[in-house]
C-alpha cells in the first residue's frame, strides 16, 4: 500500500476513535431544534472531520507537493462555505438558505482550473460553471433529504468516501485524495453509530446539508481526475432518492410538511417497517453502487454503467419498499394503470 494510504489509516483510525469518545459524552434524549451551541453534534463531527483532514493535508511526508500539483485547495475553503450554510438553515428561511448554498457551490466552481471541463462538447464554460454549481447544489440539500432516518446519510456519505478511498488504492485517483477521503471516512463511521436505528445521537438537516456540500466539493475534486463517472454512481442512491421525492411531491401530489417525507426510504418506514431493516436495505444498496463504481474504472462507456446503476437503485428501492412486485416496477401499463386511477377518483370528487 502507498505510504500516504497508510497515514490516511491512522487518521481513520483517530478520527473514529476522538469521535467516538466526544460523543459519548453528549445527552442522548434531545432533538437538533433544541441544542445549545456546545451540546450540538455537528461542531463535534465538523471538528473532527476538518482536524483529521488538514493534519492529512499538511502534515504528512510529499502531501505539500502534491497539494500544490492537484489544486485541492478548494476541499478546506469548502469547509469554511459548510460553516457558512449550515449557519443559514438556523435562521430557517428557505430562500436565504438557497442564495447561500448556491452562491457558494458557484464560488467553488469558479475555482476549479480552467482546463478542467466536464460537459466540454456540450456546454460553454460559463454554462458550464452554472452545471457544476448546480450539481453541488443538488448533493448538499440532497444530504439533507436523506436525514429522515438514522444513518442514511452517514451512510451515503461513507459510501462516497469508501469508492474514493478504492479509486485511489487502484490508481484511478492521487492517493492524497484516498487519505482524506479514510480521515472523513472514519469521522462519519463513529457518527453512524450513533445515528443507526435506534437512534442515540441525531444532526440536523442543515448539517448534513453542510456535509454534503463537503462531499460534493471533494466529489468534483475526483471529476477533475477522470473519475467522474464513478462518482456519479458512488452517489446514484441520492440522486435516485431526490428524484423520488421530487416525483411523489410534484407528480403524485404527495403533500407533505417536509420533502424528506416523500422518499422512499421514509415511507417505507412509515409502512410499519422496522427502521435498522430499512437502514439494512440502504446498506446494501449503497454496497452495490460502490462496487459498479469500481466496475466503472474498466468500462470505456461514461454513462452506460451511471445509468444502469440509477435503473439498479430504483429496482431495489421498489424491492426494499414492498409495493410492487419487481418484474412489473418499469412496465408502462403500471404507470398507465396509475394514472387512470387518478382520474377517475379526481371525477369522483368533483361528482
Amino acid at each position: 500500500m502507498n505510504e500516504i494510504l497508510v497515514y490516511g489509516v491512522s487518521a481513520l483510525l483517530i478520527c473514529f476513535t476522538v469521535l467516538t469518545f466526544l460523543l459519548n459524552r453528549l445527552p442522548t434524549d434531545i432533538f437538533p431544534e433544541d441544542y445549545e451551541f456546545k451540546l450540538d453534534p455537528f461542531w463535534y463531527v465538523f471538528a473532527v472531520m476538518f482536524l483529521g483532514g488538514t493534519a492529512v493535508y499538511f502534515l504528512f511526508p510529499t502531501v505539500p507537493d502534491m497539494v500544490h500539483a492537484y489544486k485541492y485547495t478548494d476541499i478546506l475553503i469548502a469547509f469554511g462555505f459548510a460553516v457558512l450554510i449550515y449557519f443559514t438553515y438556523l435562521l430557517d428561511v428557505g430562500l436565504i438558505t438557497n442564495l447561500v448554498t448556491f452562491g457558494a457551490a458557484l464560488a467553488i466552481s469558479y475555482m476549479q482550473p480552467d482546463d478542467f471541463r466536464l460537459f466540454a462538447n456540450h456546454l460553454t464554460p460559463w454554462q458550464e460553471k452554472l452545471a457544476i454549481a448546480a450539481i453541488i447544489f443538488v448533493i448538499s440539500r440532497g444530504m439533507g433529504l436523506l436525514n429522515g432516518l438514522g444513518a442514511i446519510a452517514s451512510m451515503q456519505f461513507c459510501a462516497v468516501m469508501v469508492s474514493i478511498v478504492i479509486l485511489a488504492h487502484f490508481g484511478a485517483l492521487p492517493h492524497l485524495m484516498g487519505a482524506l477521503a479514510l480521515a472523513y471516512l472514519g469521522t462519519m463511521i463513529a457518527f453512524t453509530f450513533f445515528s443507526w436505528p435506534p437512534e442515540k445521537i441525531v444532526m440536523s438537516h442543515g448539517a448534513f446539508s453542510s456535509f454534503g456540500f463537503i462531499m460534493a466539493c471533494f466529489m468534483l475534486n475526483g471529476a477533475a481526475e477522470f473519475s467522474d463517472a464513478s462518482m456519479l454512481i458512488a452517489c446514484s442512491y441520492l440522486i435516485t432518492e431526490i428524484a423520488v421525492a421530487l416525483y411523489n411531491r410534484f407528480l403524485c401530489h404527495d403533500v407533505q410538511p417536509e420533502l424528506f417525507m416523500c422518499t422512499s426510504y421514509y415511507k417505507t418506514s412509515e409502512n410499519g417497517k422496522y427502521e435498522a431493516g430499512v437502514a439494512r436495505g440502504v446498506l446494501k444498496i449503497l454496497v452495490i453502487d460502490i462496487v459498479l463504481a469500481m466496475v466503472q474504472i474498466a468500462a470505456s462507456e461514461r454513462l452506460a454503467l451511471p445509468i444502469f446503476a440509477f435503473a439498479l437503485n430504483l429496482w431495489f428501492l421498489s424491492i426494499l419498499s414492498g409495493d410492487t412486485n419487481p418484474n412489473e416496477m418499469f412496465s408502462l401499463t403500471r404507470l398507465g394503470k396509475s394514472a387512470i386511477k387518478r382520474v377517475i377518483s379526481k371525477k369522483k370528487s368533483k361528482k
